[in-house]
């Protein structure tokens, strides 16, 4: 994938990330003030629906007021008649003119009078008999008589009404009497009903007196026998004057509930209006903004493609260019390609490269070719010599013949020898790959790791070893195969001497500021007394070359001696039957001879 393809898809995720995010955001944001602008109108609206059925119920509370202060109509109500002309005269010239005042000044379906003066009863005033007192709407003026002056109640055991028949009920109290009076006015509920505007007949609207009887439910054909107390969402309203929030229905139908309790007057105190909006009707105005925030994100997300497209073209153009003049460089003509024009990075890149080019032109042509020439003649001559040398001497030559032996071997199916070979070859390479006298720690604990892993093919479960040497002490210098010395040692007198296996363990440490000790142990047979006291003077010997199992030690240990000094060398502890330890004392650096631990 070039750079130019790159850059593109880069800007473009970037780009229709950062849409997709803003667009979410947006969506969501739009939504709730789109929730919370509807909850403000509902609550508007339900106010607004409240305070004009309030104003309705008032205006016909004041028509039964006018017998409340009229001492004089009342005194003709429970006046006691000796005879009925004159009851007839009072109601003619009094009740009769109040009765057709009240019925054409409003809706009304019915207005009748209740007393308990047996003298004065017409068709429009009535006498309390056992029967008034048994109805509906007289039992409610009963009980708390300050609180019980005006009530609305609904019409329930009039034969001659209809369902959903609203009744008013005044109380009148006669000071000069001490008798009580009541007035009632039958109005329909029709006229609550059409306050409700056409546009909201999709939404739910429930009317709800003060004694819980529901008089309107636009979602229930007949509402009169139902209370306001059995709606499910009855608790969440009963104690809120205002209330506004969001309502799942038994069918997980949504719904924005708001409900308004009147309290401006005792009669209507407790009266509820209560209105249920499907979020249904309201969501379709966040789906159309959301189809319309999809339809800008597409375009938004074509428009932002294109435009990433035709910039990442504009910025890599001259840099897609500058990369394939630099694939056509002739690697044997090292001649400069055109210069790309401009005054950024790139420019100055492709200037960079053509002094480059010119510049290793020059020194192919002077140094190298010349020298080349020279020497083509002589390197000819030698060749075969050459060869033949390095067919005795070149590790190459070692190396490949061992590969050969291994391939061999595999193709036998003997992996075990050819896993040694490969060990083996290993460690000639290591051995011979860096000539110095001096090689690092960590250079010979390689070569000692193959030859250990050799011999464990070799021995199998009797050799165990084990190398513990910490990171700080890698890079102390130590001449080349002296842990390979102390190692064949170990395996030649220790493993080879049992019948059982060994655990060989390398540990290096420092015994002092100066001095590095790295020591072999192995849990073999050991070395008696004497013969540890043999080797000993054996590695002290420095008269003549003398013939020794133990040569080695010997050497290695006058060599580090001749390189450091007297208190360098090996140190050597051993009990028979527990097993030897064998210690490589070194400097941390090379230090000059007659420095001491």
């Amino acid at each position: 994938m070039n750079i130019r393809t790159k850059i593109f898809i880069a800007n473009a995720v970037v780009s229709l990330l950062l849409l997709v995010v803003l667009t979410s955001t947006m969506s969501q944001f739009s939504s709730g003030i789109i929730l919370d602008k509807a909850k403000e109108d509902v609550s508007y609206s339900i106010s607004q629906l409240a305070q004009n059925i309030d104003s309705l119920l008032e205006s016909y509370e004041k028509i039964v007021d006018s017998l409340y202060v009229s001492t004089e109509l009342q005194d003709k109500l429970l006046r006691s008649y000796t005879n009925f002309r004159d009851a007839q005269e009072t109601y003619l010239n009094y009740v009769q003119p109040y009765e057709e005042w009240i019925m054409t000044s409003r809706d009304i379906l019915r207005f009748s009078i209740y007393t308990d003066n047996p003298t004065f009863q017409f068709a429009q005033v009535r006498y309390i008999d056992d029967e008034v007192k048994q109805s509906f709407w007289y039992k409610s003026t009963q009980g708390n008589a300050a609180a019980l002056v005006k009530t609305w109640t609904l019409s329930q055991d009039d034969a001659l009404l209809h369902n959903g028949v609203l009744r008013l009920t005044q109380k009148v109290h006669n000071a000069n009497t001490g008798r009580e009076m009541y007035l009632t006015i039958d109005i329909d509920d029709f006229l609550i009903r059409n306050l409700i505007s056409r546009e909201n007949e999709e939404q739910r609207f429930i009317i709800a007196l003060p004694n819980g009887s529901v008089i309107l439910d636009t979602g229930v054909p007949n509402p009169y026998q139902s209370k306001v107390m059995d709606l499910p969402f009855y608790d969440r309203i009963a104690k809120e004057s205002l209330y506004s929030e969001l309502y799942k229905d038994d069918n997980d139908e949504e719904y924005l509930l708001t409900a308004k309790t009147l309290g401006s007057r005792s009669s209507i105190s407790g009266l509820k209006v209560i209105q249920l909006m499907p979020m249904d009707q309201m969501m379709g105005k966040v789906d159309q903004m959301k189809k319309l925030a999809l339809l800008l994100l597409v375009i938004s997300s074509i428009v932002s493609v294109i435009i990433t497209f035709l910039i990442s073209m504009s910025l890599t153009k001259r840099l897609m260019r500058f990369s394939s003049q630099m694939k056509t460089i002739d690697m044997e003509n090292l001649t400069p390609t055109m210069e790309i024009k401009g005054r950024d990075e790139i420019a100055q890149l492709s200037e960079q490269f053509q002094q480059m080019m010119v510049r290793i032109h020059q020194l192919v042509h002077e140094v190298y070719v010349s020298d080349i020439a020279r020497k083509e003649l002589e390197l000819s001559n030698r060749e075969y010599e050459l060869y033949a040398l390095q067919a005795q001497i070149n590790p190459h030559y070692l190396f490949n013949t061992l590969n050969a032996i291994r391939g061999s071997l595999l193709e036998k199916g003997d992996r075990e020898n050819a896993e040694m070979i490969k060990l083996l070859a290993q460690s000639f390479r290591r051995v011979l790959h860096n000539p110095s006298e001096m090689i690092l720690l960590s250079e010979d604990l390689e070569i000692v790791d193959a030859y250990l892993r050799i011999q464990v093919y070799r021995f199998g479960e009797r050799l165990k070893y084990e190398i513990e040497v910490p990171r700080q002490l890698l890079s102390v210098s130590i001449p080349r195969l002296s842990l390979q010395t102390l190692i064949e040692n170990t395996i030649n007198h220790a493993l080879e001497r049992t019948e059982g296996g060994i655990q060989i363990t390398i540990r290096a440490y420092k015994e002092s500021e100066r001095c590095v000790c790295i020591t072999v142990v192995d849990n073999g047979p050991g070395i008696t007394r004497e013969r540890l006291a043999d080797i000993e003077s054996l590695m002290n010997d420095r008269t003549t070359t003398v013939k020794s199992k133990h040569v080695g030690l010997r050497n290695l240990h006058q060599r580090l001696q001749h390189m450091y000094g007297k208190d360098y060398g090996i140190r050597l502890e051993s009990v028979e039957g527990l097993g030897t330890r064998v210690s490589l004392l070194l400097p941390t650096t090379a230090d000059k001879e007659g420095d001491s631990c």
